[in-house]
């Protein structure tokens, strides 16, 4: 087997490192498993609140999200902590195809940042080599000294 010549990856690379390059497959898979581990920490905590018949006509979304935040208190740190592994894997995305990482700070703009993680994830790769790694999946390689 031909010896690789980028460093290799792992789950921490992906999700942490904002440096190379994965392809769309990659991505939409770990979208899919960030939303998973959302969807079963809010259907848990969503499953431990009851209201009354006459509490649950007044309520409010944002009276609701504020019981499942006091229920579950590690539920906002997992909230940040998804929103930055979404960041990241935006930002590697784009270097895929040869766009500035720069451009993942529209995540931060109402609107876009819904708008932005789905039409990233339909970019076609630029192919070959380019200044943020050799190929899809992999990261940059370090120079020689």
């Amino acid at each position: 087997m031909p010896e690789q010549n980028s460093p290799k990856t792992n789950l921490f690379w992906l999700f942490f490192n904002p440096f190379g390059r994965i392809s769309k497959g990659v991505y939409w898979l770990a979208i899919a498993l960030i939303f998973c581990v959302m969807y079963i920490a809010i259907s848990v905590t969503a499953g431990s609140l009851t209201y009354n018949e006459s509490d649950a006509v007044d309520l409010t979304l944002a009276q609701v999200y504020n019981d499942m935040l006091a229920t579950n208190p590690l539920l906002f740190p997992l909230i940040l902590l998804t929103n930055f592994m979404m960041f990241m894997l935006v930002i590697k995305r784009l270097q895929d195809r040869g766009i500035t990482g720069f451009v993942a700070l529209t995540l931060f703009l109402p609107f876009l940042n819904l708008l932005v993680p789905i039409v990233v994830g339909f970019l076609k790769s630029e192919e070959g080599p380019n200044r943020y790694g050799p190929t899809s999946n992999s990261r940059p390689i370090k120079p020689k000294k």
